[in-house]
């Protein structure tokens, strides 16, 4: 039986920097993918940082928008605990995978300077 959209797993995508950085979220609104473009690495940290924070929330109001959600402010009823739990968690996380990034370009960078 062919799959209906209310059978489809809520997960949303995001893109930044013209289509260099791409972003899913899962159906728990948490990232679950990030793609670069290799062009993407010639932005300075902080403006690559920036790019990926953009697609990441374009990703999560993405996901918000099919499952109907207001992206804009919470309902009633939120538990702030376990939003900011959450929050934390993807903050944490991103922050591991950028240093992560930071760390492979360095070392690429430093490879490149031993040629």
């Amino acid at each position: 039986m062919p799959a209906t959209p209310e059978d489809e797993v809520p997960t949303g995508a995001g893109e930044a920097a013209g289509g260099l950085v791409g972003a899913v979220v899962g159906e728990d609104g948490l990232l679950a993918g990030l793609r670069l473009d290799a062009r993407a690495m010639r932005f300075a940290s902080e403006d690559l940082a920036d790019h990926i924070v953009s697609a990441v929330r374009a990703a999560q109001q993405d996901r918000l928008q099919r499952v109907g959600e207001p992206a804009t402010s919470p309902e009633e009823g939120v538990d702030l605990e376990e939003f900011t739990r959450r929050l934390d968690g993807m903050e944490a996380q991103a922050a591991h995978d950028f240093a992560r990034l930071t760390a492979s370009l360095d070392e690429t960078l430093r490879r490149l300077d031993e040629r």
